[in-house]
Order: C-alpha cells, then sequence, then structure tokens
C-alpha cells in the first residue's frame, strides 16, 4: 500500500454481518488533509468510519490506516489502533458532573497513561490547543454546547492522533458555533499536520470551509468532482 496516505482502501468491501453496505471502495486521505463524507442516513456513511476505526472487519481488499493493515488487524490491536483516531460525534459523550479536566485525565487513564504530572501537562496543553486554556476546572454542565464540543476535540486530542474523525460534529451546534468548529479543526489540520475526516450533512460547511468531498450512494463511495 502507498505509505503517503495515512489512510489507504484499495477495492474494500464493507459489510455488515451478512449485509453488503458498500462495494470496492477506494478511498485515501494524505497528511493534513481535510475530507468530507456525505450521503443519506443509511447509505454507509457509519459503516466506512466504524471500519476504519476496526469496528467491522474486512473480508476484501486491502486497507490501512495509520500504519496498520486492517486485513491483519488482530484483537489485541485494535486498541492501539484506535489510540491513532482522534473520535468526535454529535453527541458529546462528556461526563456532565465532572470537571474538564477530570473528563481528560479519565481518557489518558484508559489509555495507558500513569505518570500524573505528564498527565496534567497533556491535559492544559489540549485545551490550550482548542481554546479552552484554563477551563480544567470548570463542570461540563456548565459550559455552551459550542464549548462542550470543543472539550470533545480536545479530549480527541490527547495522544496525538494523526488522524481525527468527526461523525457529524456540528449536528446539535448552531451556524455560527458549527463555524467556529470547523475553523478549530482547520486550523489544527493546519498547525499539526493532522489528518480529518468529517461526515456531515451539513451541506453549507462544505461549501465555507471546502475540501475534497465523498459520497455515500447506492452502495458505493465516490469522488464528487
Amino acid at each position: 500500500m502507498d505509505t503517503q496516505f495515512v489512510i489507504s482502501f484499495a477495492n474494500v468491501d464493507i459489510w455488515q454481518e451478512e449485509n453488503q453496505i458498500l462495494q470496492q471502495v477506494n478511498f485515501q486521505v494524505a497528511p493534513a488533509e481535510t475530507c468530507y463524507i456525505i450521503g443519506k442516513s443509511g447509505s454507509g456513511k457509519t459503516s466506512l468510519l466504524n471500519t476504519i476505526y476496526g469496528s467491522l472487519p474486512i473480508k476484501s481488499g486491502q486497507a490501512t490506516v495509520a500504519g496498520f493493515d486492517l486485513t491483519q488487524l488482530r484483537d489485541k490491536d485494535i486498541p492501539l489502533l484506535r489510540r491513532k483516531l482522534g473520535m468526535v460525534f454529535q453527541d458529546f459523550i462528556l461526563f456532565e458532573d465532572w470537571t474538564v479536566g477530570r473528563n481528560l485525565l479519565y481518557i489518558l487513564q484508559a489509555t495507558g497513561w500513569n505518570d500524573r504530572s505528564q498527565m496534567t501537562a497533556r491535559v492544559l496543553k489540549v485545551l490550550e490547543m482548542v481554546g479552552l486554556g484554563g477551563y480544567e476546572k470548570k463542570q461540563v454542565n456548565t459550559l455552551s454546547g459550542g464549548e462542550q464540543q470543543r472539550v470533545v476535540i480536545a479530549r480527541a486530542l490527547l495522544n496525538n492522533p494523526p488522524v481525527i474523525i468527526a461523525d457529524e460534529p456540528t449536528g446539535n451546534l448552531d451556524p455560527d458555533t458549527s463555524d467556529e468548529i470547523l475553523y478549530l479543526l482547520s486550523r489544527l489540520s493546519a498547525e499539526f499536520g493532522t489528518s480529518i475526516i468529517i461526515a456531515t450533512h451539513d451541506y453549507r460547511l462544505i461549501q465555507k470551509f471546502p475540501a475534497r468531498v465523498y459520497r455515500c450512494e447506492g452502495n458505493r463511495l465516490t469522488e464528487v468532482a
């Protein structure tokens, strides 16, 4: 597979149990590249993301993600793969009665960090990266929706992943806040070389923040010219 891409799929068929969701998927993402995945509900967007994430096995074709060959992926490899992938969801999935800092420390502990001073330093660093310096002691349930999504992006950055996967990241946000989140993701890509995949229904964002677009439709993934 071509090592110039952080993600590379060649002729991959994607299945959920006995149902073929997408066929002959060819999909590449370069370092620091942003791309969009669009398509109707049920068209295969989430199945594609789940395949990248190691949740759906590959039965045919070739695929690499962040240096992992997905066709050879073993159960013990999946946590290592997922450390290379920052996930941002529409539903924030934060512990709302915890502080911002505690939410982030919890993820570091779950992914194998154990030096408390290094963990604290990393939490403060990612909060600065997303414009939330000084927020570590604030309770999540006191934050606005846009601030909570910034915490989610900070969480995705904790292990310095080469790829961030954002599944409808602005689905619960108003247009102005959505723009702020896309500006932030664009800046992270430019400054840190992070590749970003955004699954979205929000075509306004694509017009405002243009990047390569792939469409899921009719069991196929095709690049939109």
